[in-house]
């Protein structure tokens, strides 16, 4: 035997036998990891065998795989963030394959996924965590309706559901749903939002001081981004409570297609009369729906289509035992959107947006009457058509330039059968203008609105200085009348320059600042031949603002900002004979601050402090003395808090307190033999005010989390302890029965204690 043989025998016989013998065998091991009650995937999962090293990481659709596990028993533990732990056992088999399905439980808290950075950086633009503030309590899990706590927004009476921001009327503010305009953002009541809280996936508001991209408002920014549906699978939901029902249903067509449907229908209107303690019977209808399809065209392309829409119906009766005191009046408004949206990235990183759109609306259909014979009728239907053009372009580290196109579109059809209003009220007087003959005004008014903008974003100082000017060019054509002797046709030119900068102290504490010009045309119903004014032209408004920006920790945040607003060419009431209907000579005038103390989810807790502290004034004519603005409310505060309690409950509550709205007090009255009635003398224009309204509202969860679906019970109540808010003040018809004025008047209040017990299933 050679000496290299002697010498590998050797070698092997100092190798264990165990070393020799066959290792253990192995079995491929795969899987999914999903969230517990609604099956989507858990990317990023971690599942571990024994504890150890060995370990898979779960893809974007949650899947893992492990090529080869001992056969045996081994513990497996899941761990993904954001997500309870999960551990269980698992036994493999030798020549079997296992393949597991794990199911995790999200934590209580609730996160918002911003898809994109907003093009042009907002100084005050609070956007909002659209889970979270679902659970607000006294918005009925709406999402929108969480702007009506915001700084800066004012209360409007029996919960109208306008937004009257910075002083600024009900109309001035706009909404957005990607980018384009709809007239209404609440249903009647401001009981709901018109677009559905389930497919929205970012919410922000801006009261004012915004950027360039958006124009033809006096007052604030509303901007809902849609969500896309779901793409794993089928998910829905369903909501029924004592205001309304909803159903959800979205999911995959094919590979790179997805859709979902929602549509809500209220039936409050079976109830809402046995609430109220006033002489009159309200009946309100309603429903809105959002269809949505979106198309993955390529790795740089995504296609949107979105369809969606609102009605109100509202009917409402007044019963007096005076006759001339009868009222009754009907509604119906409605407005429809079609969308396409085209979204292209290019390999630099820009990206281009283009978004066309019609709709057809009807803000207006009313008819009713007053003292049983006296009458109107009127309505609006409206085409509109829209092209939003945005693109964003990055031409260095430290500028980047936005630059689009806002085009807007209507054809009104206006018809109008009423008495005529030939002058104000007789002076110091209550009563009504002097009413002349019945007259139709039928005609159809165009507007052609169409602006190009552009803003540089300038990041200086390390990215610690951000100077964004900022110039839109608004061109407003109108155009009434066409082949009639009342026809006419104005345009408008108006320049827009806008400038925002933000200065980053620290990692605490940042300065901000904003200045801009803003113009807003007037309704189509203020163009009228004969209830309007032709030659009306559009206001204009200069925002200032000044503020500063802490945060503290991650989660909480500080902000207080001073404010001013000049207005000017503001549509008020013609004084002389020779004057039409309507003329720009109203001025106005806005000043305050605001602050907001926001803490997101926080071991279990989120909540925030809103304060806003102004004054809105008015002047209707030069040389007249300012008065008070309508909706002017010194004090408006609002406190929510809402914590996550074991066992799936959560529970939240909202305190609301907001200074009465200004009021014309009445004096005393007189006898008017022209009219055979009672007529008040008032004291100056809004020289009272209504008590301070008070508000505590407190909403209760419980969730049930199954494997497939999940349950929630909710419990949503409105003014807790029955405050008597007064929403407005009513005189007696025959005061001459009254020993004093005071005794002629009284209050009626809001909503009583009102409580919405619902179900929700989501799966």
């Amino acid at each position: 035997m050679s000496r290299p043989v002697q010498c590998v025998l050797a070698l092997l016989a100092t190798i264990p036998l165990a070393a020799l013998a066959e290792p253990p065998p192995a079995v491929p091991f795969s899987g999914q990891v999903k969230e517990k009650g609604t099956r989507l995937p858990v990317a990023g999962a971690e599942v571990l065998l024994d504890g150890g090293e060995v370990h898979a990481t779960a893809d974007a659709e949650g899947r893992f795989a492990l090529p080869a596990v001992a056969v045996g028993k081994h513990k497996i533990h899941v761990r993904a963030s954001g997500y309870v732990p999960a551990d269980t056992d698992e036994t493999f088999k030798p020549g079997t394959r296992l393949e597991a399905t794990y199911w995790v439980e999200r934590k209580q808290r609730y996160v918002t996924v911003v898809r994109a950075q907003k093009l042009v950086k907002q100084t005050l633009e609070q956007t909002l965590d659209v889970e979270e503030i679902k659970k607000i309590p006294g918005t009925q899990g709406d999402a929108l309706k969480a702007v009506q706590t915001l700084p800066g927004v004012a209360r409007t009476p029996f919960g109208a559901g306008q937004l009257i921001v910075w002083g600024s009327a009900p109309g001035d503010t706009r909404a957005y749903v990607d980018g384009v305009f709809i007239p209404v953002l609440y249903h009647f009541g401001g009981l709901r939002s018109t677009v559905g809280s389930d497919l929205i996936d970012s919410l922000s508001f801006t009261p004012g001081a915004y950027g360039p991209e958006y124009g033809r408002g006096m007052g604030g920014i509303v901007e809902v981004e849609a969500r896309r549906p779901k793409s794993q699978g089928f998910h829905g939901d369903i909501d029924l409570n004592l205001i309304d029902g909803s159903f959800l249903l979205e999911g995959p067509i094919s590979k790179n297609v997805d859709f979902a449907v929602s549509v809500r229908r209220s039936w409050i209107d079976a109830f809402l009369p046995l609430l109220s303690t006033n002489d009159f019977q309200l009946s309100p209808k309603y429903y809105d729906y959002q269809a949505e399809v979106h198309v993955r065209a390529s790795p740089r392309d995504d296609i949107d289509f979105l369809l969606f829409g609102s009605r109100d119906e509202v009917s409402l009766l007044l019963k007096n035992p005076d006759p001339l005191l009868q009222a009754q009046f009907g509604s119906t408004t409605y407005f429809h959107r079609l969308l396409a949206r085209w979204t292209h990235r290019f390999a630099g990183g820009a990206t281009l947006t283009v978004t066309p759109s019609v709709g057809l609306d009807q803000p207006m259909s009313a008819a009713g009457t007053v003292g049983g014979n006296l009458g109107f009728t009127g309505d609006v239907l409206t085409l509109y058509g829209n092209l939003r053009a945005v693109a964003h372009v990055p031409v260095a580290p430290q500028l980047r330039i936005d630059a689009g196109l806002d085009f807007e579109a209507s054809r009104n059809a206006v018809s109008i059968d009423a008495p005529l209003i030939t002058g104000p009220p007789a002076p110091n007087t209550q009563g009504p203008p002097n009413i002349g003959q019945y007259v139709n005004d039928l005609g159809v008014l165009y507007f052609v609105e169409t602006a190009p903008w552009i803003a540089a974003n300038f990041s200086l100082f390390q990215n610690r200085l951000t100077v964004t000017p900022g110039l839109r060019f608004d061109v407003y054509s109108f155009v009434g009348y066409q082949g009639t002797p009342d026809s006419y046709s104005h345009t408008y030119l108006n320049w827009e320059p806008r400038l925002q900068m933000r200065y980053q102290i620290n990692k605490v504490v940042a300065l901000k600042a904003a200045i801009g010009a803003y113009h807003q045309p007037p309704p189509p119903q203020m163009l009228l031949a004969r209830f309007g004014a032709p030659s009306l032209g559009p206001s204009i408004a200069f925002h200032y603002v000044l503020g500063v920006e802490l945060h503290p920790t991650s989660t909480l945040s500080v902000e207080a900002s001073g404010f001013y607003k000049e207005l000017g060419d503001v549509p008020s009431t013609g004084i002389s004979p020779n004057q039409p209907l309507f003329v720009n000579d109203g001025e106005g005038r806005v000043y305050g601050g605001e602050l907001l103390v926001r803490q997101q989810m926080w071991k279990h807790f989120f909540g925030w402090v809103s304060y806003t502290l102004s004054r809105a004034e008015r002047r209707d004519h030069p040389g007249e003395d300012w008065h008070l603005f309508d909706f002017d409310q010194t004090h408006i505060l609002s406190l929510i808090a809402s914590y996550e309690l074991p066992w799936g409950f959560q529970v939240g509550v909202r305190f609301r307190y907001v200074t009465g709205n200004p009021t014309t007090p009445v004096n005393s009255w007189y006898w008017s033999a022209n009219d055979n009635a009672y007529r008040p003398i008032n004291g100056a224009l809004n020289s009272g005010r209504l008590p301070a309204f008070h508000q505590l509202d407190l909403r209760i969860d419980k969730t049930w989390t199954f494997k497939l679906w999940k349950l929630t019970l909710y419990l949503d109540i409105q003014n807790l302890y029955n405050a008597k808010n007064p929403e407005a003040i009513q005189y007696a018809p025959r005061p001459v029965d009254c020993a004093v004025a005071d005794a002629c008047q009284d209050a009626i209040s809001g909503l009583p204690f009102l409580p919405a017990l619902g179900i929700r299933g989501d799966f």
